[in-house]
């Protein structure tokens, strides 16, 4: 049970992460903390690859590679958008359909099938969206529904999660092709490549308004404070930190996949929605509370079930 242990811990990194980069969301720019945060990440994770010894590469890995950082340049893009604009209670537990549409991704390339339980799964998934997006002030049984398609951060994180459902299977084959360190790394560094030229271009105005998100502060925030300009060093002191957290998780989840297969360790993993939810209320107050922790649970047991009973 050692790989539990090691998606555990990538869990909770991943949830400081979201945590972390909603607070700094609102003073930086999107493109600028992701640019900083994966170059951080990337050289880390290729420091201690070089400390370690550079592994042999596969024949399917620059192929993995690519596709893995075009499909996360959008997730990465549509979650750091989403986190600016919406609570983040509200938009993460969307990441729980992510095994859910790992069934299908899976059974494409890598021949696996839900079972009897895994349908039970995906209908306590829907049960818990359900709850998520109920509130005191629905009046009838489609509100809820209603306000998951009217409200775009909750979309776009539910397409984030089929995006990251196709490129995990894509993060293994490259895990598999090097190791649990270099392989990351490349993909890290590439992905911090592409937000610093997005962040350049926008600058630059050379991307259209839709393309270029500004940060969202709290409401709480003073004025004095949002009018000041971000010191430099505070937005490498947040890359730094965050890309502390994404070695860790990339470490610990990469180990996790080379002892089991990535639907198990991705529905350990999603168990980070639980303490994102619960950091949400707690930090920024966002309101529904319980609500909000009984749908994200109900949506992380289902996907336990879809996938610890293949």
């Amino acid at each position: 049970m050692f790989w539990a242990i090691l998606a555990a811990t990538g869990a909770c990194a991943n949830a400081a992460y979201f945590i972390l980069n909603k607070k700094f969301l609102e003073q930086l720019n999107a493109y600028l903390l992701a640019a900083t945060c994966f170059l951080s990440t990337g050289v880390i994770l290729l420091t201690l690859s070089w400390y370690r010894g550079f592994p042999a590469i596969g024949p399917d890995f620059f192929p993995a590679v690519g596709a893995t950082v075009f499909l996360n340049i959008f997730g990465t893009a549509i979650t750091f958008r989403a986190l600016s604009s919406s609570d983040i209670s509200l938009s993460i537990p969307m990441l729980s359909f992510t095994p859910l549409f790992l069934v299908g991704t899976a059974a494409l390339l890598l021949g696996e099938y839900p079972s009897a339980v895994g349908i039970l799964g995906i209908l306590i998934i829907v049960t818990g969206s359900y709850v998520l997006n109920t509130s005191a002030e629905h009046e009838r049984i489609t509100d809820p529904f209603r306000a998951m398609i009217s409200h775009p951060a909750v979309m776009g994180m539910l397409f984030v999660a089929f995006l990251y459902a196709i490129a995990i299977n894509f993060d293994k084959m490259v895990v598999l092709n090097s190791d649990s360190y270099f392989g990351s790394g490349i993909v890290i560094l590439v992905l911090g490549i592409a937000f610093g030229i997005l962040a350049a271009l926008a600058r630059a105005g050379l991307l259209p308004p839709s393309f270029c998100p500004q940060h969202q502060p709290n409401p709480g925030t003073p004025k004095s404070v949002l009018q000041e300009p971000v010191p430099v060093r505070y937005l490498l002191g947040a890359g730094i930190l965050t890309g502390c957290l994404l070695v860790v998780e990339a470490v610990t989840i990469n180990t996790a996949y080379l002892l089991q297969i990535v639907p198990y360790v991705i529905a350990i993993k999603r168990m980070s929605i639980i303490l994102v939810v619960a950091y949400g209320t707690i930090i920024f107050r966002e309101k529904e509370v319980v609500r909000r922790l009984s749908g994200a649970g109900l949506m992380v047991l289902g996907a336990i079930l879809i996938l610890a009973f293949p």
